[in-house]
């Protein structure tokens, strides 16, 4: 059989003529191989291949083929930006694409006749020469688009950071504005109910509403503030050994009070023996416990809450059942949704902001635990489940709670003030309320108070004067208290500083020590915890002295 000889204008000729029906062939087995051509339409798959045909023509037809280079390149340039605009294309399929039409094309036109050496030689370089450039140019195009998402991502990284700044910066702000006035209802109260100068029952029925409305209004707070924290990562979990016995004797009392007060029952049960000291974050165990079982005592109108608690090596397990209302499985998905109740009659009845489920669930994730719903039934309760590992000491012995000793607290009929006579105070602070309310507070001690109403003043008066401790507010005018307490020890001012603030995020006590300050004090400010430091300073002062 006689086999034709193919000049370059032949092949020229044949592929301009076939060029649909090679397509055909090509897109056949690019769906077949390719994965990514698996999915494209048949215009996106074809798209600038019959420019790349027309190039490959027009080459075989010139007279210097190596002319045509820099068009050529322009054609593998725009077939690799289509591809790489689709972003199931990976270098690798594009460069299989490109095999299987080199192939395609070579085989039909090996079935019209033998190839010349010099236009196979050209037909490759061409081909190559795709490849190559489609290649580098596939790669450019991935390395910008890389750029640009890094750059996206850093912009929305940034821009993350600025926002939740600003939402610390606002809720720090928000607490601060809150605390302080609170601070001060809440300080006088507890002056009026220790002065005993009260005598009607129903005037002091006011005084304590007041004070329960302030504690709780104080509460709702922190559980924002906390919750915030939680959710940015800034929420730290303390390990340090506490007694077991006397916490959860302490709770079930408070708790207990509540309960009979509403008219239930409460009762707190151990089903296995009990550590007497563990080793985990009391403050954070009470808070969870304080939020879900005050929620049980608060959802059932009769009957009773019961606090179970079941501990195995290094794992403790605490059951929480009341006989209240019940929830629905509609109601279980708002269960744990900051902001939510399991419906809007309960918030017009019961109240409550519904942070304190979703709070203590991320409270004991922090704990390496979880809080769950085990189960419900609408008009019979709910039982919930709490739990969390825990260490223990290796000395701590394991004893039933019902031989547990547990001391009560002791019972005061009035206050107690440590003996601070002449001991030199400067209260460096703007409200005259806060001013007037510390005064009244250490009035009983035999300190001498001196007052400045802002940091400047404060440092002018703190070095005129040898002071024994300088009780400093944060957020002052003219000059705050982060600037006034880095000022004086710039100039060697040794006396202890006392920080006062209505900031209760950890990072502002963190921010205070950075500053020079030597002690840390959130508002409100309770009278025993500050006359209690300053007789631990007076006490230190005179050792030294």
């Amino acid at each position: 059989m006689f086999t034709k000889n193919l000049s370059r204008q032949d092949v020229a000729a044949y592929l301009a003529k076939a060029k649909s029906e090679i397509f055909e062939d090509w897109e056949m087995r690019a769906r077949q191989r390719v994965e990514a051509a698996k999915v494209q339409t048949k215009l996106a798959l074809l798209d600038s291949l019959p420019q790349f045909m027309d190039r490959l023509v027009a080459t075989l037809h010139s007279v210097r083929p190596e002319d045509s280079v820099q068009t050529n390149t322009d054609v593998a340039n725009e077939h690799a930006e289509d591809r790489a605009s689709q972003p199931e294309y990976t270098l690798d399929q594009v460069i299989a694409e490109y095999h299987l039409l080199r192939v395609t094309i070579l085989e039909s036109i090996e079935d019209q006749g033998l190839i010349e050496i010099e236009t196979r030689k050209i037909y490759h370089e061409f081909v190559d020469l795709s490849i190559s450039k489609a290649a580098i140019r596939y790669i450019e195009i991935e390395a910008q688009r890389q750029t640009q998402q890094t750059a996206e991502i850093e912009a929305t990284r940034v821009e993350a950071e600025r926002a939740s700044q600003a939402k610390s910066a606002f809720l720090a702000n928000m607490s601060h504005e809150i605390r302080t006035p609170l601070g001060a209802i809440m300080g006088f109260v507890s002056l009026i109910k220790d002065s005993k100068v009260v005598q009607d029952p129903e005037v002091s029925n006011f005084l304590s509403i007041i004070e329960r409305n302030s504690q709780h209004l104080l509460r709702v707070i922190d559980d924002i503030l906390d919750l915030t924290k939680v959710e940015s990562g800034k929420m730290e979990i303390e390990t340090v050994e506490f007694n077991l016995i006397e916490f959860l004797a302490d709770f079930s009392s408070l708790t207990g009070m509540k309960a009979r007060e509403k008219g239930i029952v409460f009762e707190f049960l151990s089903e296995t023996p009990l550590p007497e000291f563990i080793l985990s974050d009391p403050t954070r165990i009470r808070q969870i416990l304080s939020n879900v079982v005050g929620n049980a005592i608060k959802f059932t109108e009769r009957g009773r809450v019961e606090l179970r608690l079941i501990y195995t090596p290094n794992h403790i397990e605490f059951k929480i059942t009341d006989t209240g209302r019940g929830i629905t499985e509609e109601q279980r998905k708002l269960l744990f949704k900051a902001f939510s109740q399991a419906d809007s009659s309960t918030t017009r009845k019961f109240g409550g902001t519904g942070l304190g489920l979703i709070l203590s669930k991320k409270l004991s994730q922090a704990l390496g635990g979880d809080f769950t719903l085990t189960h419900s039934k609408i008009g019979c309760g709910s039982e919930f489940k709490v739990e969390f590992p825990v260490s223990v000491p290796v000395a701590a012995q394991l004893v039933p709670l019902q031989t547990a000793k547990v001391s009560p607290p002791p019972i005061l009929t009035e206050p107690i003030y440590p003996n601070l006579q002449d001991f030199e105070v400067l209260l460096v602070e703007d409200s005259p309320d806060n001013q007037y309310l510390i005064q009244k507070m250490l009035e009983k001690t035999g300190a001498k108070i001196a007052l400045a109403n802002n940091g400047a003043e404060g440092v002018d008066m703190a070095l005129a004067k040898d002071f024994g401790v300088v009780l400093m507010d944060i957020q002052m005018p003219i000059m705050d208290g982060h600037q006034a307490v880095r000022a004086l020890r710039s100039r060697g001012f040794k006396v202890p500083v006392v920080a006062l603030t209505a900031h209760a995020m950890k990072d502002e006590g963190e921010r205070a020590t950075q500053s020079g300050f030597s002690h840390f004090l959130t508002k409100p400010i309770h009278r025993k915890n500050l006359t209690d430091l300053l007789e631990s300073i007076h006490r230190q002062a005179n050792l030294e002295t």
